[in-house]
């Protein structure tokens, strides 16, 4: 059996998919242990609320600026512009900030160190490949305006 190692790399550039798939895991296998139960009471579930509330504000801005500046929130598709202002004035990827802190919310209401270990995973993933191939495309596509964003902007918080 021949793995062509580029198509199994290029899942890596799919973020929103590989969140689903890690916490997929971490869902599946709290049901399988018979604990998967939630709580939105107590301070957990407050805290997780307003993580969660973080989260959909990430999301939310993000896509408005996406739109505004008629560019795809797709990381396969190349980016027609640069966006720095929203929350990108706050972190070069709040996108993939949201996905994360989605994870630590998940962990709040489910009592589970499982969806903190797939936010973990995640977050890896991210910040070794998924970053660092969308860059280089940016860096070569907006040069001067990306060195000036990337020396300003953190690449997360």
């Amino acid at each position: 059996m021949n793995i062509n190692l580029g198509y199994v790399m290029r899942i890596f550039k799919l973020p929103f998919v590989n969140w689903l798939v890690l916490n997929g895991f971490a869902a599946y296998y709290l049901h399988l242990k018979e604990g998967f139960y939630w709580s939105f009471s107590g301070w957990m579930g407050i805290i997780g609320i307003l993580v969660a509330l973080e989260a959909f504000g990430w999301i939310g801005a993000s896509l408005y600026y996406f739109l505004q500046q008629k560019t795809s929130p797709n990381p396969l598709a190349p980016a027609s512009s640069l966006i720095t202002r929203g929350p990108y004035r706050l972190s070069r990827n709040p996108l993939y900030l949201a996905f994360t802190s989605m994870s630590l919310s998940l962990a709040l209401f489910s009592h589970s160190p499982y969806f903190l270990v797939s936010g973990l995973v995640f977050w890896l993933i991210t910040d070794l490949y998924t970053i660092p191939e969308e860059e280089k495309f940016l860096s070569a596509h907006f040069k001067d305006e990306w060195q000036s964003y990337a020396q300003q902007t953190r690449r997360w918080l």
